[in-house]
């Protein structure tokens, strides 16, 4: 099901507390012999992470700050979201060697070779930035074998379908909550899941698999 607005909270949940329950009366309730048991979860969809500025261009969603962009990247991307506490550049990892480096900045010649020579010769780094200037991007991968470049804006709008009469939404469940205490009703019901979904699908970069958006490795569609 998919609400706008609160209607999720002050209608959808208690409805389905109480099919849960078995307290529910309406519906197909009584015409499938529905006794209670079962359980659910929701989410709650981000704010989309490319918008249009006043003359038409695509550009960061401003509502984003810098953490739940880089988290939102990272995880588009196929990386582990785990900003390190020693490299600045380190916001996610999909190996022992490989990064993700996630900055809104326009990042010049100078900058690259700069973060080149810090992430050194044995180990690789994704740079997701705004844009770069003073070199193209086929130079950029010829001088920085290390580096490789994305604009933001480009990368999130490669990954967008259009034209589709339906789309869906594969949302991977996140890991069961412990279970709550005893309501003294006869069924129990599953924890209530609330998580932000981030923007983006299921894509590859080089040779490896992205994860889903909550970091199942399996890549594995769930009910």
């Amino acid at each position: 099901m998919v609400e706008l607005g609160e209607h999720c909270h002050t209608y959808i949940i208690p409805r389905l507390q109480k099919v849960i329950d078995g307290e529910d009366k309406g519906g197909i309730t009584d015409s499938v012999n529905w006794q209670g048991g079962g359980g659910f979860r929701y989410y709650r969809l981000a704010p989309s992470l490319i918008v249009n500025d006043r003359w038409g261009n695509p550009v960061i969603n401003p509502e984003y700050n810098a953490a739940q962009l880089a988290e939102a990247l990272a995880k588009l991307e196929g990386f582990s979201y785990a900003p390190s506490e020693t490299q600045w550049w380190q916001h996610g990892h999909s190996s022992e060697r490989d990064f993700i480096y996630v900055t809104t900045q326009n990042l010049s010649a100078e900058q690259l070779q700069a973060l080149s020579d810090e992430v050194g010769s044995d180990q690789s780094l994704l740079v997701c930035c705004a844009a770069f200037h003073g070199i193209t991007a086929a130079q950029a991968a010829t001088r920085w074998p290390n580096l490789t470049l994305k604009k933001i804006p480009k990368m999130v709008l490669a990954r967008c379908e259009w034209g589709h009469d339906d789309y869906s939404l594969n949302v991977a469940n996140l890991p069961l909550a412990a279970p709550s205490a005893p309501s003294g009703s006869s069924a129990s019901s599953a924890p209530v899941a609330d998580a932000a979904l981030a923007a983006g699908k299921k894509g590859a970069r080089r040779d490896r698999l992205t994860v889903d958006l909550f970091g199942d490795s399996t890549g594995e569609d769930r009910p």
